[in-house]
Order: C-alpha cells, then structure tokens, then sequence
C-alpha cells in the first residue's frame, strides 16, 4: 500500500499509518457511558459511513479497513482519527480481520439519527386529503406537528380530545420527521396511508405480544370509561370516542400505548375477513377507518372486561376479551 499499511486491519496488523495501535476498550458498565462515547462528530460520522457499506453492499464485504474508513469519514488526521474510532470499539464497532464492522447497537443509532426521530420538528404543515371522517364522512385533512402524524374532520369534532390536538382530531400517530420528510405537501394521502399502516402492523404485533421496537413481551389490558357519552363527539370523561381502547405496554422497553381494539386483531378471524368484505386488503387509512366504524359495546368477559363487534354479515357478535383471545358472543 502506498502508506505501508495492512489494509485489511487483520488480528496482525492493529497499527494504524502514523505508527499508533487502535485497540478494543472494555464493554461500558452503563448506558450512560456508552452514551457518553458518542459526543464527537467525527464518531458519528463512523458509524454512519460504516453503516452505509452494510446498506450498500453484501454482507460478506462489510468490513472497511482503517484508511478506506477514515477517506470515507474525511480526516486527514490519522491519529486524532484513530482515537476516535478507538472510542466505538466494543459498544458500537467491532474489528475483524478485514477492517471495521458496525454493531446492532451503531446500526440502530444510525436508523435513529437518519428517521429523524432526534431532530427538532418546526411549524405546523397541513394539508387536505381525499379520505373521508370515519364518523360523519366529510372531507380529513393531514397535519404534521411535534412529531405526530395527525388525522382531522374538517365538520364534525372527530373522535381524540387530548391536550394539543387540534378540533376534529381523529388520530394521532408518531411518525419522525425522517419518514415524513414533504409529504405532508406532495402527497398527503400516501402519508396519511403510512402512517395509518405502520399504525396498524405495530398493533397487531402488540396484540401478538411481540414488542415491535424491541421485541420483548408485551401486556394488553382493555380500558373502559365507565361514564361514557361520546353522541356529539368524544367523551368528556375519557377524551375518545370509543367506549373502550386496549392499551398495550412492552415489559422490556415500556413501549406502547392505547389503540382501537380491533385494531390489534385485524389480522385474525373474522376480523380480516371483514374487512375483505368491505373491500379492504391493506393496512393504511381505509382500514384504519372501517375498523372504527364498526359498532362496538363494552360486555363483561371471562376475566375483566370484554369489547364486541358487531361486524357485517354476521349475526352474532364477535367478542373480544381482556387477553385478546376472540370467540362467539350472542
């Protein structure tokens, strides 16, 4: 090489060019402190190029070696580069005979910084939409604020009344700003279709007991307003529109949340087969909305309280209990 370096970074040859060793550090003790390795652009900058090799190429080239890396992340500086990578070795970066490889851990702060799901959301951007309220059917329209896709009646008062939501507000979905990007302007109903889907598929994991962020085990529990009275719109006592949500909660990572109960369901009989018959196939908004639109009430199930459905083309209801098992009702 035109340094005399090795580049493959093998287990022989730990020298960096200016005649330095990088070397692996011992695991962090804390989250803290493997937070704490982070706060250099220079690392960053690391991990990001290295992720990019893994999202551009096969899994079999992944490996940067050292000079290759420090071109990619542009510091002429070998040995101030040298101690930076040094500080991501063990938490965020591994080295193998062929160079550098990015750990699960770098990898999901990349996908992190690249949603978007750390920067600072500006302004309010709204826009109409060809979807109609699944309470009324007017016109919604899409807005994107404080890192929540949200959903609105331009009539009725919708179905959330929590703090901060505009009037009409008929959900209210994370998304970063990553995945938004301008849509809200270019294509406000293929957003409102995302984020709508991306609703659904976690929910249903969640009800799968599957923690869709980190895949630890997930607890339901269905929530009832006992003093419910949402005919004009959503309840006073507990600011939605549903007699009952289903909120879902990860034991590992607390991830969660409320959701429409046949939300977390949609994917099993006979609620897929509803909304097949309704002429739905995806997730997205349209599910989203004919899965509101079903009439529900609030019954007592075999431990706690239960939801039912009454679904099209059936002439029983359809029983959801407190554990999301689903059977018969009468």
């Amino acid at each position: 090489m035109a340094d005399g370096t090795d580049e493959s970074g093998g287990p022989d040859s730990d020298d960096r060019p200016d005649g330095g060793t990088v070397v692996g550090t011992p695991g962090a003790t804390s989250p803290e402190e493997a937070f704490a390795r982070l706060g250099n652009a220079i690392r960053v900058s690391v991990l990001e190029a290295l992720h990019e090799r893994q999202r551009s190429g096969d899994r079999s080239d992944e490996a940067v070696p050292y000079t290759e890396l420090r071109r990619a992340v542009g510091v002429d500086d070998s040995g101030k580069f040298g101690y930076h990578l040094n500080q991501l070795l063990g938490e965020f970066v591994e080295k193998r005979p062929g160079g550098y490889v990015l750990l699960a851990p770098g990898r999901e702060l990349v996908r992190t910084i690249k949603s978007g799901a750390v920067a600072t959301t500006e302004g309010v951007h709204s826009a109409a939409t060809d979807a109609a309220c699944f309470r009324c059917g007017a016109p919604v329209t899409v807005t994107y604020t404080s890192g929540y896709v949200v959903t609105c009646c331009t009539e009725c008062r919708g179905a959330l009344d929590y703090d901060l939501l505009p009037p009409g507000a008929l959900s209210s979905i994370p998304l970063p700003p990553g995945a938004v990007g301008d849509a809200v302007e270019t294509a406000p109903r293929a957003l409102l279709d995302r984020a709508h889907g991306r609703f659904c598929h976690r929910a249903r994991m969640f009800g799968d007991g599957i923690c869709p962020r980190c895949g630890g085990q997930t607890t339901p529990s269905i929530e009832v307003c006992t003093d419910h009275d949402a005919d004009t719109g959503p309840c006073e006592a507990c600011s939605v529109s549903m007699p009952a949500t289903v909120r879902v909660t990860c034991r590992v990572c607390a991830e969660g949340g409320i959701s429409p109960v046949a939300c977390v369901v949609s994917h099993r009989e006979p609620f897929w087969d509803a909304l097949s018959v309704a002429g739905v196939d995806r997730a997205g908004y349209d599910a989203f909305a004919t899965m509101l639109g079903w009439p529900m009430s609030v019954r007592d199930g075999d431990d706690g309280a239960a939801v039912a459905y009454d679904l099209p083309g059936r002439s029983d209801a359809v029983v959801v209990d407190g554990d999301l098992a689903i059977r018969d009702g009468v």
